[in-house]
């Protein structure tokens, strides 16, 4: 298998099962998070304003490892396409989960970078996450309805926007990609969530689609 990365402009896991029941909402971003933070505010939620996010942010990361790195990443963004494009094709649930950030690497390398955690919005750690899971992963689960057990080919990868730089962390929104396999229709879009790079290792934060 190979992928042709397109010239592009220099360019948000949310670790859920593929299987999960999630609704049909893109990976959320920047505004979509902020959204949702005043949303439940103005709801009287579950922002807690008592605990500072320190507090918040500690309470999260306790019952988790800590962790420097981004696990089971790929070096580049062309090979982390690849192995997704692969991972469809051979039906690899487990390949496809590895590739998208968990719980540990959003407490500890993820959450402090975003503007989310800051002021004027001071998300706590634990709504911002449980926010992500809300987001849609049954692209991915139509994907591999659709082109599981073929030999799947990626091209033409390109990311229309720069990243967003959050501290460390560079985040690669909307990125397409042209898929294609002997018998099966080729097609072209976003195939899947935002991509994180942290130090020069990439993960995808979500794996919806507009298919």
């Amino acid at each position: 298998m190979s992928i042709r990365t397109l010239p592009r402009m220099l360019g948000t896991a949310l670790s859920v099962a593929i299987v999960a029941s999630c609704t049909d909402k893109a990976t959320p971003t920047f505004d979509d998070q902020a959204a949702h933070v005043a949303e439940v505010a103005a709801a009287g939620g579950v922002v807690d304003s008592i605990l500072p996010i320190a507090e918040h942010l500690r309470r999260f990361r306790a019952s988790l490892p800590k962790t420097d790195t981004l696990r089971h990443a790929s070096p580049t963004m062309a090979a982390l396409v690849e192995r997704w494009a692969t991972a469809i094709g051979t039906n690899d649930a487990t390949d496809l989960n590895a590739m998208i950030m968990d719980r540990a690497e959003f407490a500890w390398l993820y959450y402090s970078e975003s503007p989310m955690s800051k002021p004027p919005y001071e998300a706590p750690p634990e709504l911002l996450w449980g926010q992500l899971l809300a987001s849609s992963n049954k692209g991915a689960a139509k994907l591999v309805s659709r082109f599981g057990g073929s030999r799947l080919t990626a091209s033409r990868l390109r990311c229309a926007a720069p990243p967003d730089t959050q501290g460390v962390n560079l985040l690669y929104n909307k990125c397409e990609v042209r898929l294609s396999a002997p018998g099966k229709q080729t097609i072209e879009g976003v195939m899947f969530g935002t991509i994180l790079e942290h130090l020069g290792r990439f993960k995808f934060v979500g794996l919806s689609t507009s298919l």
